[in-house]
C-alpha cells in the first residue's frame, strides 16, 4: 500500500485497483467508482473503491449498515532527504523499533488495511446489517471523493466510521477548514535591467507539518519572505523575477524559492549578509543561494510593488492568527483557531497565496470571511496598480457530534470491549466525517497512530501495536452494529 504512490495530484488509479483486488480476494462484492472533479493540475484518474459484505441492495429511503471509510490518497512527500527513517525514499515501507514508516503509514493507508482484516473475518457470518468498506480519493484536496460518494447515493448507511489517526480514541468533534486564496494580478513589462545584473536564487527549507498544527512545522515560504524583508531593511535593493513555495495548502511548506536581481555594487555585500542572516533567522530555517549574472537587457522583472503587497497580505493573516489565539477552547489541541500559509504560486501575470484556516465552532466562517474581505480591501487601496482579490476557495464543515449520539455511545462501548481506553476526544484537523454529518449521517473518527507532529510530516509512522488494536476495535464495532 505504501509503495504505490497515490499523492492526490497524481491520481489513485493504481492503488484503487490494488485495493479492489484485496477486497475481491476476501469475499467482498467490490466495485470502482470513478470520481469526476474540476480541479486544475490534478489527475482525472480518481476512484473510490467500494466493498460490501452482506446485503448489497442499497435502499435510498432506509439507512442501514456500517460504512467504514478511509481515504487512499496522500499529501505530497516533500523533500526526500527529510525521510531519514526510510533511506530517503518516502515510499519504502520500513519497520524499525515496532513502528512502520512511510508516506501514508498513518494518514491513512494502513487504517484501510486494518478495516479489511477486521471486516473479512465476518464474510462467513450472517449479518443483520451490511458492512460497507470504502477507500476514497481526493481527501487531501477538498475531500472530493467522499463528496462524490455521498452525492451519488451509491450507499445509504446508518453509521459512518471515518479513518484518520486518532491515537486509538474516538473523535466526535473537530474544527472546520477554510481555504482562502489571495490573487495578486499585475502587468509584467520587459524593461532594461538598469544595472540589476546579478542573479540570486534564494532557496529556503523548513519542516512540513499538518496544516492544522502549523506551530509544529517551520514554514519555508515565510522564512524566505522574512529573509528578504531583513535584507531590504539592511538597504539591499532587489528586482524580483520568480517565486514559488509549498505543494499543498493543508501542509506547512518545507521548501520555497525566490529569484531576485541585485546591482553589481551590492553583490559582494549581499554574500556577506547571507552568511550572517542565515544564522540569525532562527533554528530550523535553512537557506541556500545560487548566484549568477546576466547582461544589461532582456529581464522581465515583476512590479516593484509586488513584494511589499505580499508582505502586507502575510502580515494581515498573521494579525488574524494573533486574534484567533485570544479565543480558546482547551478541549482542542491547539486550543485556538489557526492560520497556516500553505502555498505561493506564480502564474502568468499573477501570484496566488493560499491560507489554511482551522476554526473553532464558536467562530462563524461567514464572519471570518467578511473580516478577511475587509482586511484585503484595505490592502487593495494601497496598491492601485495591482489587481488584488480574495476568495474562500474551499470550505469543509466542522464535525459537531455530541456524547448523546447513538454512534458515539456504541463506539465508546466498542473501545471497552476491545480492551482500549474508552477515550472520546476532539481533533483540530478536518475529516470526511464532517461531510457525512452535514449530509445527515451519524459519523465519528477513529484510527491507529498519532496525528500530532506525524501526519503530513517526514518520517510519518504508525506503531504496529496500534494496527493490531485498531483491528480489534473494528471487529467489536462490526459485531455490535452488524451481527
Amino acid at each position: 500500500m505504501i509503495r504505490i504512490n497515490s499523492e492526490t495530484q497524481r491520481g489513485n488509479e493504481e492503488l484503487a485497483n490494488y485495493a479492489f483486488s484485496l477486497l475481491q480476494e476476501r469475499g467482498f462484492k467490490a466495485q470502482l467508482q470513478q470520481v469526476t472533479h474540476s480541479l486544475e493540475d490534478v489527475s482525472k484518474r480518481q476512484f473510490n473503491v467500494i466493498g460490501i459484505l452482506g446485503d448489497p441492495l442499497v435502499d435510498r429511503k432506509i439507512r442501514k449498515g456500517l460504512l467504514l471509510d478511509t481515504h487512499l490518497d496522500t499529501v505530497s512527500a516533500g523533500l526526500p532527504e527529510n525521510w531519514t527513517e526510510t533511506g530517503g525514499d518516502p515510499f519504502a515501507a520500513t519497520i524499525k523499533d515496532g513502528r512502520i514508516y512511510g508516506l501514508g503509514a498513518v494518514d491513512a493507508k494502513l487504517d484501510f488495511l486494518c478495516k479489511v482484516h477486521a471486516a473479512a473475518r465476518f464474510r462467513e457470518r450472517k449479518l443483520k446489517m451490511p458492512i460497507y468498506l470504502v477507500g476514497t480519493c481526493g481527501e487531501e484536496m477538498g475531500m472530493f471523493g467522499a463528496r462524490y460518494l455521498i452525492k451519488s447515493q451509491a450507499l445509504n448507511p446508518k453509521f459512518v466510521m471515518v479513518g484518520e489517526p486518532s491515537g486509538l480514541g474516538v473523535v466526535y468533534a473537530h474544527k472546520c477548514l477554510n481555504v482562502f486564496r489571495v490573487n495578486i494580478g499585475y502587468q509584467q513589462i520587459e524593461r532594461d535591467a538598469r544595472g540589476f545584473n546579478r542573479r540570486v536564487d534564494l532557496h529556503s527549507f523548513g519542516k512540513s507539518s499538518h496544516g492544522s498544527q502549523p506551530h509544529l512545522g517551520v514554514n519555508a515560504i515565510q522564512a524566505a519572505l522574512d529573509f528578504l524583508r531583513l535584507a531590504a531593511e539592511r538597504g539591499f535593493e532587489f528586482r524580483f523575477t520568480r517565486m514559488d513555495g509549498g505543494d499543498a495548502v493543508n501542509k506547512v511548506p518545507d521548501k520555497a524559492m525566490v529569484q531576485v536581481y541585485l546591482t553589481s555594487h551590492q553583490f559582494e555585500d549581499f554574500k556577506r549578509f547571507f552568511r550572517e542572516a542565515s544564522k540569525a533567522l532562527g533554528e530550523g530555517r535553512n537557506f541556500r543561494v545560487e548566484l549568477g549574472g546576466i547582461g544589461d537587457t532582456g529581464v522581465r522583472f515583476l512590479p516593484d510593488t509586488l513584494f511589499p503587497c505580499i508582505r502586507d497580505v502575510t502580515d494581515f493573516f498573521g494579525t488574524v492568527a494573533g486574534d484567533f489565539a485570544k479565543v480558546r477552547d482547551e478541549t482542542y489541541e491547539p486550543p485556538h483557531s489557526t492560520v497556516s500559509f500553505g502555498t505561493l504560486k506564480q502564474g502568468l501575470g499573477s501570484v496566488a497565496l493560499h491560507f489554511d484556516l482551522r476554526l473553532l465552532p464558536e467562530l462563524l466562517p461567514e464572519e471570518i470571511e467578511r473580516h478577511i474581505q475587509s482586511g484585503i480591501r484595505a490592502i487593495v487601496a494601497k496598491y492601485p496598480s495591482l489587481n488584488i482579490s480574495v476568495v474562500r476557495e474551499r470550505a469543509s464543515p466542522g464535525l459537531n457530534m455530541t456524547l448523546e449520539h447513538e454512534l458515539v455511545k456504541i463506539s465508546h462501548e466498542a473501545l471497552e470491549r476491545a480492551g482500549l481506553d474508552p477515550i472520546l476526544r476532539k481533533k483540530s484537523a478536518s475529516t470526511e466525517a464532517a461531510q457525512y454529518f452535514q449530509a445527515g449521517y451519524e459519523a465519528v473518527v477513529f484510527g491507529p497512530g498519532i496525528s500530532r507532529g506525524n501526519s503530513h510530516s517526514p518520517n510519518e509512522c504508525n506503531p504496529l501495536e496500534h494496527l493490531e488494536k485498531a483491528i480489534q476495535f473494528y471487529e467489536k464495532l462490526i459485531e455490535m452494529v452488524c451481527t
